[in-house]
C-alpha cells in the first residue's frame, strides 16, 4: 500500500525520487518523504498530505531514499511519515511489522527514545543497535527479528553510495533508468524505457558501487536477469479530466488487448486440473471478489463445475478446504493482495493447483502460481478499479469457457461473443449522458441502493463498491429478492435505487421488485437492453444497454455504473483518482 523508492544518481538524485514518488501516487497514501545522503550527512524532508508538499530547494546528495505512506500505526502526521532516522541509519518501510510492540517495549527497556507512533520505527532502531561496522550485516540482523511483511531501504552514514533494501511479502524491484539506479515498490516508480528485475521473498538488494546486486541472508550474491519495462511508466492526468475518467475510457481498448492475449494462451498445462479438479475455489478481495462471483456463475451454469467463491481474507482464517486435486482461481489486478497471496500460499501448500488472474507479469501472485492469466488492461492509476474489472470479467468468462470446453468437451455458446465485448463495451459509452442525470439527480442522497437478480447482483455489489470508494456516499449492492427480507425498510419517499435487467427469463421478478420499492416513494434507474424493461412506469430513469448475449452483460452493464459514480464524486466535490483511506495496491493485511 506505501510506496518505497531508493535512487543512486551522480545527477538530481533529489529531482528523481521526487518524480519517482509521484509516479507511486496512484496506490494511494496520506504522507510522505525523502532522505538524502551527502557528505555532509542526512537530509530529510517529510510531510503530512500530499508529494508536493516536499516541494523546494534538492536536498543535496546522490544517494536517497522516499516514501508514500498509508497511515496504519499512527496518524498521517509530519512525524509519522518515513523516512525513520536513527543514528547512522534513515529508513522507509511498507508493509507491517507484527511484533512491534514487543521489539518496542525491548528498545525502550535498553535506553532507545522513539518519535513517532508507527510500527516501522522500530527498524531504524534495530539496524542501529545491530551495526558493527558491516552494514549489510546489520540490515540482515535487523530483518531477522522482524514478523510480519516488509519492503525496506536503508540508507548508511558511513556507507555514501550504498544502500541496502531487503524484501519479505511486500513487492521490491530493483531497476536502471534514465541514467539512475532503483529500488522500488513497484515498475512503474521507475519511468519509461527501465530494466527492472523483481526480488523475491528473503531477498536483499544492494546498490553499491554503482551496480545493482540481489543477495541472501548470509551476503551471497544470486544471479538475476532484467527485462526491460513495456510501458511501465504511468500517463499524466490529462486537463480534460481524471485518471478514473480516462481509464473508463480505454476500456474498449484494454478488452482488445486481453482478448489478443487469450487467444495465444495454451491452456494446455492446467487441462489435468480443469478436468479432474474434485473441488473448484475461486478467491480475491474488492471488486476482484465480484469478478470471481461472476466466474462461479458462468462455471457452474455453463461447465455443471460448481464453485466455492470466497474472500481471500475469509478463505484464510477457516479451517483449509483446499487440497491436493483441487484448483484455486485466484484474482488480484496488482497480484500483489495480501490476503489473496496468502490464501494462494495456503492452498498451494496443501497440494492444490492454483490457476492466477492479474494484470502485473512480475508480480507476486503470478511468482506463485502454478499457471497465470495476464489481463493486459495496461496501468490503471485511480485507485478504483475500472477497466481492469472488465478486463477480470473477460478472462474469468474465458477460463470458465475453457472449464467447459475440458469438462464437456465443449465451448458455451456465448464463447464466439467474448470477441464482439470491445464493440459493445464502446456503444455502452452511450449510456453515459443517462448516468450523468441519475448522478444530478442523486448527489445529495445520504444512502442508495444497487439491485440485481442473478449474474447482475454482481454488478450491483460492484457499483455500489465504486459509489462507496469514491463518492463517500452509503451504497448498498444486493439481490433484488433480498429487499423484503430487511432492506426495504430504508426504502422511502425519494430513496436512490438503481436496478439491473438484462435476462429476459427475470425481467417480471425485477418488475415486481421496482413495484415494491416504488410504491415507497423511491427514485428508480433501471439499466437494460430491453425495451419492456425500460418502459416500466416504476422507472424514472431509463438506461439503454447495448445488446450482447445475456451471460457476458456484466462486462456491459458496469460501465454507466463506473460513470456513475464518477460523476457522483465529481458533483460532490471529491478527487476520483485518490479516495481517502484507500490503496490501490493492498499488500498488508
Amino acid at each position: 500500500m506505501c510506496g518505497i523508492v531508493a535512487c543512486f544518481s551522480r545527477e538530481d538524485c533529489y529531482g528523481k525520487l521526487l518524480a519517482a514518488l509521484r509516479r507511486l501516487e496512484y496506490r494511494g497514501y496520506d504522507s510522505a518523504g525523502i532522505a538524502l545522503l551527502s557528505a555532509a550527512g542526512l537530509s530529510v524532508r517529510k510531510r503530512a498530505g500530499g508529494v508536493g508538499n516536499l516541494a523546494g530547494p534538492p536536498l543535496p546528495g546522490e544517494t536517497g531514499i522516499g516514501h508514500t505512506r498509508w497511515a496504519t500505526h499512527g496518524a498521517p502526521t509530519d512525524v509519522n511519515a518515513h523516512p525513520h532516522v536513527c543514528g547512522k541509519f534513515a529508513v522507509v518501510h511498507n508493509g507491517i511489522v507484527e511484533n512491534f510492540a514487543q521489539l518496542k517495549a525491548e528498545l525502550i527497556a535498553k535506553g532507545e527514545t522513539f518519535r513517532s507512533e508507527t510500527d516501522s520505527e522500530v527498524i531504524a532502531h534495530l539496524v542501529a543497535r545491530a551495526y558493527e561496522g558491516d552494514f549489510f550485516a546489520a540490515v540482515a540482523a535487523a530483518c531477522g527479528q522482524l514478523r510480519g511483511s516488509y519492503a525496506v531501504a536503508v540508507l548508511c552514514t558511513d556507507r555514501p553510495g550504498e544502500i541496502v533494501c531487503a524484501r519479505s511479502g511486500s513487492p521490491l524491484v530493483a531497476g536502471c533508468a534514465g541514467g539512475a539506479l532503483y529500488v522500488c515498490s513497484d515498475v512503474p516508480a521507475l519511468g519509461e524505457d527501465a530494466c527492472f528485475c523483481a526480488a523475491q521473498d528473503g531477498e536483499f538488494i544492494r546498490i553499491e558501487g554503482g551496480v545493482i546486486r540481489f543477495c541472501g541472508r548470509d551476503g551471497r550474491e544470486i544471479p538475476k536477469t532484467f527485462t526491460r519495462a513495456s510501458g511501465g511508466g504511468c500517463a499524466e492526468a490529462s486537463a480534460a479530466g481524471s485518471f478514473m475518467e480516462r481509464e473508463i475510457g480505454e476500456i474498449p481498448a484494454a478488452l482488445s488487448r486481453t482478448l489478443e492475449g487469450l487467444r495465444d494462451f495454451d491452456f494446455a498445462p492446467c487441462a489435468r486440473a480443469m478436468r479432474g479438479a474434485k473441488n473448484i475455489f475461486a478467491v480475491a478481495c474488492g471488486s476482484a471478489l465480484h469478478a470471481a462471483l461472476a466466474f462461479k456463475d458462468a462455471a457452474e451454469e455453463e461447465a455443471g463445475a460448481p464453485v466455492l467463491c470466497f474472500s481471500a481474507s475469509e478463505f484464510r482464517s477457516r479451517a483449509p478446504l483446499a487440497g491436493r486435486g483441487d484448483l484455486v482461481v485466484a484474482v488480484s489486478q496488482s497480484g500483489e493482495t495480501a490476503d489473496t497471496l496468502g490464501a494462494v500460499r495456503l492452498a498451494r501448500s496443501r497440494g492444490a493447483y492454483v490457476l492466477a488472474v492479474t494484470n502485473v507479469a512480475h508480480s507476486s501472485l503470478a511468482g506463485e502460481a502454478d499457471l497465470a492469466v495476464f489481463m493486459r488492461a495496461g496501468p490503471e492509476v485511480a485507485v478504483a478499479a475500472t477497466k481492469s474489472y472488465n478486463c477480470q470479467l473477460l478472462c474469468l468468462y474465458y477460463i470458465a469457457a475453457q472449464l467447459c470446453y475440458y469438462r464437456k468437451d465443449r465451448f458455451p455458446s456465448y464463447f464466439g461473443e467474448l470477441f464482439r465485448l470491445p464493440e459493445a463495451a464502446r456503444a455502452a459509452f452511450s449510456a453515459f449522458s443517462a448516468a450523468e442525470e441519475i448522478a444530478r439527480a442523486f448527489r445529495d442522497a445520504p444512502a442508495m441502493y444497487f439491485i440485481g437478480r442473478g449474474k447482475e447482483a454482481r454488478t450491483a455489489a460492484e457499483g455500489a463498491l465504486k459509489v462507496k470508494e469514491i463518492a463517500y456516499l452509503f451504497a448498498e449492492g444486493l439481490p433484488a429478492g433480498e429487499l423484503k427480507h430487511g432492506p426495504l425498510a430504508l426504502v422511502e419517499e425519494g430513496f436512490p435505487v438503481v436496478a439491473l435487467s438484462t435476462s429476459r427469463a427475470l425481467l417480471a421478478k425485477m418488475a415486481g421488485a421496482l413495484a415494491e420499492v416504488k410504491a415507497r416513494g423511491a427514485r428508480v434507474a433501471l439499466l437494460s437492453q430491453y425495451e419492456e424493461a425500460l418502459a416500466d412506469p416504476a422507472v424514472d430513469f431509463p438506461v439503454r444497454l447495448p445488446a450482447l448475449c445475456e451471460r457476458l452483460m456484466p462486462v456491459l452493464s458496469v460501465i454507466p455504473l463506473q460513470h456513475l459514480a464518477c460523476r457522483l464524486c465529481l458533483l460532490r466535490g471529491f478527487d476520483p483518482d485518490r479516495p481517502r483511506n484507500l490503496a490501490k495496491s493492498v499488500t498488508v493485511e
